[in-house]
């Protein structure tokens, strides 16, 4: 009997221990992800109507005054992705770049 309650102190400090270091690991991995430095992604504008999505970007190119925007459809009905660039607003052109299979874009990404 004397054994049992021994074990159930030491399993019971045990598990505290456990949980104790648990919370530190938590605070730590909290403390380090507030240092990293911020790399957050913005949209400009994003409409959705029936099966399309309609996202657009800065493509990181080009002046302040003039930038080149990007522009991502997604229609869900056929399960595509195209990405657009509008390289020069002034010359009213929109350029393909890119495009696929969403299943296809999700396979390769694994």
């Amino acid at each position: 009997m004397m054994n049992r309650m021994r074990n159930v102190e030491m399993s019971g400090a045990a598990g505290a221990a456990l949980w104790a270091s648990a919370f530190v690991i938590a605070a730590l991995i909290l403390v380090q992800a507030g240092r990293l430095p911020e790399n957050a992604a913005h949209a400009d504008v994003v409409a959705d109507r029936g099966s399309y999505t309609l996202l657009t970007c800065n493509s990181g190119r080009g002046g302040e005054v003039d930038p080149e925007d990007l522009l991502y459809v997604i229609d869900s009905r056929e399960q595509v992705l195209l990405i657009y660039e509008v390289e020069d607003s002034r010359k009213n052109q929109i350029i393909l770049r890119d495009g696929g299979s969403l299943d296809t874009l999700f396979t390769r990404a694994r």
